[in-house]
């Protein structure tokens, strides 16, 4: 069983980690400012405004993935995941999603409520960040029995180097992998869904990777 101190303190790490960027960017902005105003320019003041906008989306972002879980709407929950893809943009530039329909979204709170978006946000989270340069992210929604949420992230995935291998391998036996910043939030979200009654798996797909969280439904 993981011990809930280090769980925590790696956490800790990890959202410091993702925050870190943003943060020093605006600080060496404001640090230019202050050495001598007179010298500051648009593109400076660019920076420190792209930077702090960057840092309050990640932060919103990962609130919502890792804080404690709340009521939050469908279309304020696609406002945070826009603000956190235009964050973390890089050479492939602009994220295009998927999302489910208002009917599938329905389903969704009728069986995880307040829990909804923190689930989603997590599925998000694996799926993208072992798929470089990803290019697009689908969620799919299928109610019945059971409630099965997927979560597909397309990219260009490399033979040589293979991110997904490592998510799979936490996700065979998360009780025996080793707690580190790659791989606490894996674990986070396996015991997350695991409190909900789900369990959760991570498939390859020759573009990219798919999430799927199956919950049973409620007794």
């Amino acid at each position: 069983m993981t011990d809930m101190l280090t769980l925590t303190q790696v956490l800790c790490t990890r959202l410091c980690h993702d925050l870190a960027g943003p943060i020093g960017a605006v600080a060496a902005g404001v640090e230019l400012v202050g050495n001598d105003p007179a010298q500051v320019d648009a593109e400076t003041l660019q920076l420190i405004a792209n930077s702090s906008t960057a840092a309050s989306s990640k932060l919103k972002f990962l609130r919502t993935a890792l804080g404690t879980p709340g009521n939050v709407t469908l279309s304020d929950f696609r406002l945070t995941v826009a603000g956190y893809f235009e964050a973390i943009a890089g050479s492939a530039g602009k994220v295009a999603m998927t999302w489910p329909s208002e009917a599938q979204h329905a389903g969704l709170l009728a069986r995880l409520e307040g829990r909804a978006a923190q689930v989603l946000a997590n599925l998000i989270l694996l799926a993208i960040e072992v798929v470089p340069r990803v290019r697009s992210v689908n969620i799919e929604v299928r109610t019945g029995p059971s409630l099965e949420v997927m979560v597909n992230a397309i990219g260009d995935v490399s033979s040589q180097h293979d991110p997904r291998q490592a998510l799979f391998s936490v996700l065979a036996d998360p009780a025996a992998a080793a707690l580190t910043p790659k791989s606490v939030q894996p674990i986070y979200t396996h015991a997350l869904i695991r409190s909900d009654g789900g369990s959760l798996a991570a498939q390859s797909r020759d573009d990219g990777c798919r999430v799927v969280a199956v919950f049973l439904a409620v007794p």
